[in-house]
């Protein structure tokens, strides 16, 4: 690992038929996650060809394009044109090795085609849910263009964690098609987002004016991975195999049974999240410390998935958002290699969301996902599908969601929430949320 400027590296060949498809998940590849039919394999064969041979296309001669970003929830949301259509909004995922649309109030709109159906392996103790392959489709973000892509639909009755679409609040995402044919560079501190041709490195990294640390991570299924270390428990280290995933919300997520020296935490908060396939149990522990090449974050809260977690994909968990956000973060695909370097937000401690809730952004504020075991929120009445619309008497919008949604992770006490249920006519009721005090010991 070195500071300042990158070394040369030979650029990998080019796979032509790269193994895909995560977003939280596995899409299933023979010999990967689950025995497939002849027919499904024949139906990856050619969704893995068809985007090996997309292209890119810039609207001008610059070989780059920027363009402001939304943050909500940890979610890096952009404007992308699909076939030509009024914009739509799309995360951007490391953790993606396909494009993804979703079913939303916008995208049935579209006049899209489905193709073939495959079945989608993730995170989650439900079924398995399935998805389409649409074909040669053009996803246009600023003044670039990917031309031919393969992309996976997923119809809103195969995703887990949206009831309803007033709870969906993006339209699809975007996985590695971009990130291994350009340079893509995440500006937290200023909101914005680049891509660019891997040439313009250099000069990218001259015009921030910033001192940048490379460090090597390793691609594989269309996704990175790094190699650091982290430290659980004092005065023990432990190298760990991490995927970095903007589309994870949290800050780290560990697999205890991917590696001897990961135990589950003796002091913890539980929390019930959602993946692709269903609920996911975790316990939220503190940490001594994470490294990301010379840079040092202490106290990094640590969820252990222990019913439900991460399919194995030879890694030992995940890197996610409010982690990485304490960075400006350039990826580089094509060198196997990403550049960080600590942004304002650095110095700002991570601490863990102490409400027991799991809330989503909703239409009409915060819908609630599910309530960890012991929580105030149970106490107070609210109960899974209520909708919050009120934080400290402040408004839930998009504008405001994740500032408002961040009180559940202070120092306070309490906070005050009010909230509707259908089953109770929609009348409004509100109360204080207690937060948890402490780290402590329980158990499932």
């Amino acid at each position: 690992m070195s500071r300042t400027r990158p070394s040369q590296r030979q650029q990998p060949d080019a796979n032509p038929l790269p193994s895909l498809v995560k977003w939280r998940a596995v899409i299933c590849l023979a010999l990967a996650v689950v025995v497939m039919s002849g027919c499904q394999v024949a139906t990856m064969a050619q969704f893995s060809y068809a985007n090996a041979n997309a292209d890119h296309r810039w609207e001008d001669d610059a070989g780059s394009t920027t363009l402001p970003f939304e943050l909500i929830d940890g979610h890096i949301i952009v404007p992308v044109s699909l076939n030509g259509s009024e914009p739509l909004l799309f995360v951007l995922d490391s953790g993606a090795a396909a494009t993804v649309i979703l079913e939303s109030s916008r995208t049935k709109l579209l006049p899209l085609v489905m193709g073939s159906s495959m079945t989608v392996s993730g995170v989650g103790t439900g079924d398995d849910p399935q998805a389409y392959i649409i074909e040669d489709t053009d996803l246009a973000i600023g003044n670039v263009h990917l031309e031919g892509l393969s992309v996976v639909y997923l119809p809103l009755d195969s995703v887990a964690f949206f009831e309803n679409l007033d709870e969906v609040y993006f339209d699809g995402v975007i996985g590695a098609p971009f990130f291994e044919r350009m340079l893509v560079e995440i500006n937290y501190e200023q909101q914005q987002l680049s891509f660019s041709e891997p040439d313009l490195l250099q000069s990218r990294l001259d015009a921030s004016g910033d001192m940048w640390q490379e460090l090597p991570v390793q691609i594989a299924y269309g996704v990175p991975y790094l190699t650091t270390q982290i430290s659980t428990q004092p005065e023990h280290v432990t190298t760990v195999k991490l995927l970095i995933d903007t589309g994870y919300r949290g800050p780290v997520s560990l697999t205890p049974d991917s590696h001897d020296e990961i135990d589950e935490p003796a002091e913890f908060f539980v929390l019930v999240s959602q993946g692709i396939s269903g609920a996911v149990t975790s316990q939220v522990g503190a940490s001594q410390f994470l490294s990301l090449g010379d840079s040092t974050l202490h106290s990094v809260p640590v969820s252990y998935a222990v019913a439900g977690g991460d399919i194995d994909d030879d890694s030992n968990g995940l890197i996610g958002s409010e982690v990485l956000s304490r960075f400006n973060v350039i990826f580089d695909y094509p060198g196997e290699r990403i550049f960080i370097t600590p942004n304002q937000q650095y110095a700002v401690p991570i601490t863990a969301d102490r409400s027991g809730l799991l809330v989503r952004f909703h239409r009409l504020g915060a819908v609630v996902k599910s309530i960890a075991p012991g929580s105030s929120a149970t106490y107070i009445g609210l109960e899974v599908g209520d909708t919050i619309s009120h934080i400290d008497d402040q408004q839930l919008t998009r504008a405001s969601f994740t500032a408002l949604k961040g009180l559940f992770s202070s120092s306070r006490e309490s906070v005050s929430v009010c909230w509707s249920s259908a089953d109770h006519g929609d009348q409004q009721q509100c109360a204080d949320l207690a937060l948890a005090s402490r780290f402590r010991q329980q158990s499932l």
